[in-house]
């Protein structure tokens, strides 16, 4: 490839990268503690150029990176690579690490040595924050390796970021399973593939996109605001998508999260949604979920809210039982009495039916059809169906003949 040479990007070599590549690389990893050479190019990002400091870029040449140890520390734990850019709220600068642009082929690997390192009571991060700042963190096009989930690993950690952008990673751990061979154990819930922001972005873009999640304790812990996740995609883990769940410490968490046709298959369990009291807005559009019998007798809740009311929004969906089934009509959301603030919709659900198509659906609260045989609108309360002025619908006696 052709490297144009400038003060605002720096390449880094894989151990097997090509000859060319090598050539061209302002660094260059040997296959052991590469997390050392990329904190190498990550400190240079640090150094100001002229008076200022400002965004720069940090290209991964095709190959396989070795993450062999955790050796830095920040106050969520012990990390690989730790971005350490001086900033303030008023002096925003952006860094992106990623893959050779157009490529698949970048693998950050988490070795044995690294994994069995980690101690059962401490939590690790392969990439994060020294501290909580204002900047923006993207990375994109990487492939990344755990051996095992039961260890506290975070892969991409934006707690202490100031906004996270993430585009085209994928996350893999090397016992996950499968759809229809689910593990024996579930990952721990600390092991984490994608981790969002302690509260405000500062405004800054935080864009989830095209990112896939397989073996996880969670594989999306949403947190922040303004976040949109763009097809995004969670299998064969314990949850596939959380929501602020972890300590908020730094900021609000209030402002909306939106997903676009995301995915959620062969996780043990739906969403969690931990405690927040400020009635967050959660919109999920086109929404997809399996329902594995094997992953679901591991976990078996749909979503939760760790306290009933304290979130608000949208979510439509359709769902199955895997694979090839047809989506389903009575396979719910949430947990009975979780999800009250929020209008759920099952998108094979008509608006407008039969009494005995009705009848055939598992509603959600606060659905509303219009019943052809009855020739009126009809809301589903939780516990049943009334029509407008509050009167059950289904009595023997007011039934159609």
């Amino acid at each position: 490839m052709n490297k144009t040479r400038t003060d605002d990007l720096l390449y880094v070599a894989a151990v097997d990268s090509s000859e060319n590549d090598k050539a061209l690389a302002d660094f260059c990893c040997t296959g052991e503690n590469d997390q050392d050479v990329l904190q190498e190019a990550v400190n240079r990002l640090s150094e100001p150029l002229g008076e200022e400091i400002r965004g720069r870029r940090i290209i991964l040449l095709p190959g396989n990176y070795y993450i062999s140890a955790f050796p830095r520390e920040n106050e969520n734990g012990r990390v690989a690579v730790l971005m350490n850019n001086p900033t303030n709220r008023f002096k925003h600068i952006s860094v992106t690490i990623g893959g050779a642009p157009n490529t698949e082929s970048v693998a950050i690997n988490v070795t044995k040595e690294a994994y069995e390192s980690v101690a059962e009571d401490e939590s690790c991060s392969i990439f994060a924050c020294e501290k909580h700042n204002a900047d923006h963190y993207v990375f994109k096009d990487m492939y990344v390796t755990v051996p095992d989930d039961q260890k506290n690993i975070v892969c991409f950690d934006g707690r202490h970021m100031g906004s996270l952008g993430l585009r085209r990673l994928r996350c893999k751990c090397a016992t996950q399973g499968y759809y229809y061979k689910p593990k024996s154990r579930l990952p721990v819930e600390g092991f984490v593939a994608f981790m969002g922001t302690y509260g405000s972005n500062n405004m800054w873009e935080e864009r989830w996109e095209f990112c896939h999640s397989e073996g996880f304790g969670q594989g999306f812990a949403v947190g922040s605001e303004h976040v949109l996740l763009v097809k995004c995609a969670a299998l064969f883990g314990k949850y596939g998508y959380t929501f602020n769940n972890y300590p908020n410490r730094h900021g609000a968490v209030v402002h909306p999260i939106t997903l676009l046709c995301c995915i959620d298959e062969a996780n043990a369990n739906l969403w969690k949604l931990a405690k927040n009291n400020q009635k967050q807005c959660i919109n999920a559009y086109n929404l997809s979920f399996e329902i594995l019998p094997g992953w679901a007798k591991l976990g078996g809740t749909h979503a939760v809210e760790e306290q009933p009311g304290d979130y608000v929004g949208h979510i439509d969906y359709v769902a199955n039982i895997g694979g090839m089934s047809v989506n389903s009509a009575t396979i719910p959301f949430w947990e009975k009495g979780h999800g009250i603030g929020f209008e759920t919709v099952n998108n094979v659900h008509k608006k407008v039916c039969s009494t005995e198509e009705r009848l055939g659906y598992l509603p959600n609260q606060g659905q509303e059809i219009f019943d052809t045989d009855l020739n009126k609108k009809l809301i589903f309360t939780g516990d049943g169906w009334v029509d407008m002025l509050g009167v059950p619908a289904d009595n023997p006696d007011t039934l159609p003949k």
